[in-house]
């Protein structure tokens, strides 16, 4: 009985030190204020590097901009899929998929697609955690339907459990 229990607990300490070494949690945040314009940006998000140097995650996004001068906003906000590739020397690649719904004080409404691509870099932190970069192209950018600029520029942080 007791060693069943010892091996119970030994491989409960090792699965988890495994799986939840593999968890990464951070995101981006983001506030300025440009031109009498507001702008908050808001993407926590959750990866698992599931083989090494391979990432994949989700993030939930919110990014409201309002016109100081007047009662416009605009808001758009939904989820978004990623994969990255990470190389040796802190260069990594990042692809993900972005549905959103976009909104305006008009009562303006629509669901629109991304997908952008792009390239990035890290750096170390500490020993759990590391900042990045990313410059990134949608391919499925369309300018009538974007509150966003092509290309995109990101920065967050990460924290590996």
């Amino acid at each position: 009985m007791i060693k069943k229990y010892l091996l119970s607990v030994l491989f409960s300490m090792i699965f988890n030190e495994f799986v939840f070494s593999q968890i990464d949690l951070g995101g981006t945040c983001g506030f300025g204020i440009t031109n009498n314009f507001l702008s908050l940006d808001v993407a926590p998000e959750l990866s698992y590097s599931f083989i090494e140097h391979m990432k994949v995650g989700v993030s939930p996004f919110l990014l409201y901009n309002s016109d100081l001068g007047s009662t416009y906003w605009n808001m758009m906000y939904g989820g978004r899929i990623f994969a990255e590739y990470h190389f040796t020397f802190n260069v990594l690649i990042h692809a993900e998929y972005e549905l959103s719904r976009i909104s305006d004080s008009e009562g303006f409404s629509k669901v629109v697609s991304s997908l952008p691509i792009g390239i990035g870099g890290t750096t170390a932190l500490t020993a759990r955690s590391e900042a990045y970069m990313l410059i990134l192209y949608d391919v499925l950018y369309d300018e009538k339907w974007a509150i966003r600029t092509n290309p995109m520029f990101r920065a967050g942080v990460r924290y590996r459990f």
